[in-house]
């Protein structure tokens, strides 16, 4: 899995080494686990010119996968006007680049039975001003899983994709220091637990594509049919999304998780 790290990615990690698999995790920094059966591999996903030969090493060391879990994401809030190129090649190659090349070398290793899952988000289907980027590397990401499953379905591989709302991380935290959409707090965030647990369940129960909360799936799949429904929604969304961040910030909700 990759974003072994992350605050979703090592509480996913942590639950499957407890229902017993081998966990290879692949991550910049070293989660906080210590069990035998978990093998951490450095990895930067915004390095593409070392993505592939980092890619040949971990396929070198694995006999065969029978979980693949994408959990990596990144996201530099801002204008098109604005954007530095490398933020842009940053986004691409670790929500969209890394996943895609990653999953391509390890197919070979996978059988029967194997389970492939996308950590996406509702920014796949909820396009925002200053997310352009991560929205359209999300939004990639969920034509390449939907396509990825025609292809390997013959072969009795599943592949899921989860699409969380705002979540209660540190990128969450990082995203909102550096101007991030108020739109995230139209509802509670979600607690990492929450996520992790869904996407467990996936892997255990695969289904195709699970929105979280579904109600928002529903509404981002309108908007992609009707633009102009969210363009008439922004002012409603706006207002209750201040009132959530106003709520969240008198309750440090980003000092409580510290």
């Amino acid at each position: 899995m990759t974003g072994a790290s992350g605050g979703i990615g090592t509480i996913v990690a942590q639950t499957l080494l407890d229902e017993g698999y081998s966990v290879v995790g692949l991550a910049r920094s070293h989660p906080d686990i210590t069990q035998d059966s978990f093998t951490f591999v450095p990895f930067d996903a915004s390095q593409t010119p070392e993505l592939e030969q980092v890619c040949e090493n971990v396929v070198k060391n694995i006999a065969s996968v029978d979980v693949l879990i994408h959990c990596a994401a990144v996201i530099t809030p801002t204008d098109v006007e604005t954007m530095g190129t490398e933020d842009v090649l940053r986004q691409i190659s670790v929500n969209l680049t890394m996943p895609v090349v990653l999953t391509s070398k390890l197919l070979p290793l996978m059988g029967k039975g194997s389970r492939i899952v996308f950590v996406n988000s509702m920014a796949a289907t909820m396009p925002l001003a200053g997310s352009s980027i991560y929205g359209a590397t999300k939004a990639g990401l969920r034509n390449f899983a939907l396509s990825l499953s025609q292809e390997v379905g013959s072969r009795g591989i599943s592949v899921s994709s989860i699409f969380p709302g705002a979540v209660l991380t540190e990128m969450l935290r990082q995203e909102m220091a550096s101007g991030g959409s108020i739109l995230n707090f139209v509802s509670c965030p979600a607690r990492p637990e929450t996520v992790a647990r869904e996407i467990v369940s996936l892997v255990n129960k695969p289904k195709l594509e699970r929105f979280l909360p579904a109600l928002d799936g529903i509404f981002g799949g309108l908007c992609m049919l009707m633009p102009r429904l969210l363009r008439i929604s922004m002012p409603v969304l706006t207002y209750f999304g201040k009132r959530g961040y106003a709520r969240a910030i008198r309750k440090n909700i980003f000092q409580s998780r510290a």
